[in-house]
């Protein structure tokens, strides 16, 4: 099932696709999911950023097979960096290179700490697309990654949360750069899949029903220009859009 957030004329609601329609629910993250009765038909709403994370976590080390060498790492980024379909990626030349990088992105469904191989799909509500976007001049000067990870619009997400993605580990990842395709890749290349993210970032930290990780960068990232227009597509969940801006 496929799970979002929009803005109407209305407002701001939680929807879930159902019956070739979206359909406001009570609470995304409530099981089973209760229905108020209102329908958006997809021409009368934008979508937002499917959740609003308390924590945004990105795995580092995790773009090719033989990073599993590597510890397991991963980093913080700023929920002010969060944004929706459509959104800006604000560019700003002085600060060099810009990487946009597609990302298949973990949303969480409930209280996640000290989690197990055995129960850590338990606690996914489902997955979306992230764009982990990166200024890699940036990280030479600062190993903790507040310079290159955190400006604004630098986590894209959306266009929705699909619950019934099934070959999470194994699924297609797709970057065009107006239009054209410039990279196809799959989380098979990733060096720890989601299981073994949650259970790694659990045992150091809780995680809340919303929050988001970042599983990884699967050689997906790609140099972009303000002007460009950025499409993530992962097999499975859709296409996400945004557009670079000068800032």
């Amino acid at each position: 099932m496929k799970l979002a957030r929009i803005k109407s004329a209305q407002g701001i609601h939680q929807v879930a696709f159902k019956d070739g329609t979206w359909q406001e629910v009570v609470d995304l993250y409530a099981t089973p999911l209760a229905f108020t009765g209102l329908h958006f038909q997809v021409e009368d709403f934008a979508f937002l950023a499917p959740t609003k994370p308390g924590v945004i976590l990105g795995m580092a080390h995790n773009g090719t097979p033989d990073q599993i060498n590597n510890p397991p790492q991963a980093f913080h980024k700023s929920t002010h960096t969060a944004v929706g379909p459509h959104d800006p990626i604000y560019k700003d030349e002085s600060l060099g290179r810009l990487d946009v990088e597609c990302e298949l992105t973990a949303v969480i469904s409930k209280t996640a700490r000290n989690l197990t191989k055995e129960n850590a799909m338990a606690h996914v509500l489902g997955f979306t697309i992230g764009n982990d976007v990166t200024l890699p001049e940036q990280t030479p000067h600062d190993h903790l990654l507040l310079q290159s990870k955190n400006g604004d619009g630098f986590t894209p997400l959306g266009p929705w949360i699909e619950t019934d993605l099934s070959n999470f580990d194994d699924c297609k990842l797709s970057v065009r750069v107006n239009e054209k395709l410039v990279i196809e890749t799959s989380t098979n290349q990733l060096a720890r899949g989601v299981v073994d993210q949650l259970v790694h970032i659990t045992k150091y930290t809780t995680l809340e029903a919303g929050d988001v990780v970042l599983g990884g960068s699967p050689t997906s990232m790609y140099a972009v220009h303000a002007g460009d227009k950025v499409e993530l597509e992962i097999e499975g969940i859709g296409i996400l859009i945004n557009p670079v801006i000068a800032l």
